[in-house]
């Protein structure tokens, strides 16, 4: 199979395994931060419900337990965030911290159906702690694992960043936000759904 890296004079090199997994990390832990803020809402809107005799007694007990809604919901929540800092800037607080960008094959910004393909796609990439990520990018030159190669997209460094498909900084706020919100809004439903 013909890889279209050959075809891309704009982008010199894709940014290698580790470099990636560090900032899906540090999105991880962020993740892990806006479940615990959410768990806290999720709590003020269950105790607000109980005042109001909206929701049946007991529903302190029925927290604890396996909550698969709650890790449906923000598992949605991660592919979202994802999704929504890729496609509007380009980069998810990690790899903003990482110093990475997604852009197209062709080195131009990517779209939202692009951002949303290749976040859907990691959950195959991910598959055995990323190893057929891994074994994916060992076969690309630009180092595409498999959602990239889908959605024609490649991880590069911010400095290797082709004139013209850099974005300003209230993109990347604005699709932080959004992100956030809507995966702490979704982890918050979670709990809720489960103790009702």
């Amino acid at each position: 199979m013909e890889d279209s890296a050959f075809a891309t004079p704009g982008i010199a090199a894709g940014a290698g395994f580790w470099i990636r997994v560090g900032a899906r990390l540090i999105d991880t832990v962020y993740g892990i931060i806006l479940g615990l803020f959410a768990g806290v809402l999720g709590g003020i809107v269950l105790v607000l419900l109980d005042r109001a005799g909206l929701i049946e007694p007991g529903w302190q007990r029925r927290v604890q337990g396996l909550n698969i809604a709650g890790w449906a919901l923000s598992l949605l929540g991660a592919f979202l965030y994802h999704s929504l800092t890729e496609g509007i800037y380009g980069a998810s607080l990690g790899k903003l911290i990482c110093q990475l960008r997604v852009v197209t094959e062709e080195g131009q910004s990517i779209t939202m159906s692009r951002a949303l393909l290749r976040s859907l796609a990691y959950y195959v990439d991910g598959l055995f702690f990323g190893l057929v990520g891994y074994s994916a990018m060992k076969e690309s030159p630009l180092n595409q694992r498999y959602g990239d190669r889908w959605a024609h997209t490649v991880v590069v460094r911010s400095k290797d960043l082709p004139s013209g498909s850099a974005k300003g900084a209230e993109l990347f706020v604005l699709g932080l936000l959004m992100g956030s919100v809507l995966w702490m809004v979704l982890a918050g439903l979670g709990l809720i759904i489960h103790v009702m």
